[in-house]
């Protein structure tokens, strides 16, 4: 219990202030991962049109910092990155023997460029700037090691 307390802690922190570096999104040091760049849902693929944004999506949580698969309770963990720039991120982890849900955030996402995104919870009126590598198939995304999937 201590533990989730201060993973917690440490979540809440992350999103309090914001910040030019990336920053740890998961509260166990998790990979993200996501499949492209983009500015407010979407961007110039390169003939004139509109492309959206490689962020949107639902993402699921697949390899930790280390690189090995996550646990069957951790892979419920997503971020959810919609067209209208609201973000949703529900992690998951094993408290007391049972799969649990630990975090639930929402807020807002912008993108600034060369895959960096602005999260900006809700309640808070800044948030962290963080680097985002994408897959050229746009099937995973990578934030600070972790590796998530696309649904």
């Amino acid at each position: 219990m201590k533990k989730i307390i201060i993973l917690s802690f440490a979540f809440l922190c992350l999103f309090s202030c914001s910040s030019n570096d990336s920053e740890v999104v998961g509260t166990d040091g998790d990979e993200v991962v996501t499949d492209g760049s983009g500015s407010d849902g979407e961007s110039d693929n390169g003939n004139g049109s509109e492309a959206k944004d490689p962020i949107i999506g639902t993402w699921t949580l697949f390899t930790g910092t280390d690189g090995v698969e996550v646990t069957e309770c951790k892979k419920k963990t997503t971020f959810t990155f919609n067209e209208d720039n609201t973000y949703s991120q529900i992690e998951f982890n094993t408290v007391n023997n049972s799969c649990s849900e630990v975090v639930n955030v929402t807020g807002e996402w912008k993108n600034e460029g060369n895959n960096v995104y602005n999260l900006r919870r809700d309640g808070f009126t800044s948030g962290p700037s963080v680097d985002f590598e994408f897959s050229e198939d746009g099937k995973t995304m990578v934030l600070v090691r972790q590796t998530y999937v696309r649904n």
